[in-house]
């Protein structure tokens, strides 16, 4: 019993006489009560339940959801090694592994999971569902949508502009040698 008072006294001193906008850890109990507050985190940052913060360079290594604008590094979590639900609002650059990953912005890196919904995303997508507002290099999944991208392998693969090549049961792109194609589609620019 005594120790758990000392934890929570010292987590309240932290909390009380942490003012700084940078720090090494960060650890959300809610979206009100986080120790190491800070709107910058250089290390690791816990979201227990659902906490949001400015940027993140290092670990965001959350329990059930993430929020944050910008994040270099890696965002994980609990969930088999996932997140439940890590939301990058502006800026990505790593690795990224949740159930959902949900990317406004730009982003660039890996990201892995069974739905990654991106805006512009450059690197490599594995999942169930790809989703690409914008633009999207590679990306590896059972249906794959992107307004533009260089290579889908899937088993429906949608595209606007296709600046690369196609590999699915159905292939949709507006610019391929068809709009629509079994197996293979490319665009004949190539």
């Amino acid at each position: 019993m005594k120790k758990l008072i000392l934890l929570l006294s010292l987590m309240i001193s932290m909390t009380i006489t942490s003012f700084s906008e940078t720090t090494n850890f960060q650890l959300g109990l809610t979206p009100t009560l986080s120790i190491g507050k800070g709107e910058e985190v250089v290390g690791l940052r816990v979201p227990v339940f659902f906490e949001t913060t400015e940027k993140v360079t290092g670990v965001d290594f959350n329990i059930f959801t993430s929020e944050v604008d910008e994040l270099t590094g890696l965002q994980s979590g609990i969930f088999l090694g996932a997140g439940i639900f890590n939301k990058v609002n502006v800026e990505f650059r790593g690795v990224g592994l949740g159930l959902v990953n949900l990317h406004g912005g730009d982003s660039k890196g890996l990201l892995m999971g069974p739905a990654n919904l991106t805006n512009e995303f450059t690197g490599l997508k594995l999942g169930i569902l790809n989703y690409s507002k914008s633009y999207s290099d590679y990306e590896l999944g059972v249906i794959n949508y992107s307004k533009e991208t260089f290579f889908q392998l899937g088993l429906i693969n949608i595209t606007d502009q296709i600046n690369g090549v196609q590999v699915g049961f159905l292939n949709f792109a507006k610019n391929g040698i068809l709009p629509v194609m079994p197996f293979l589609n490319f665009n004949w620019k190539l």
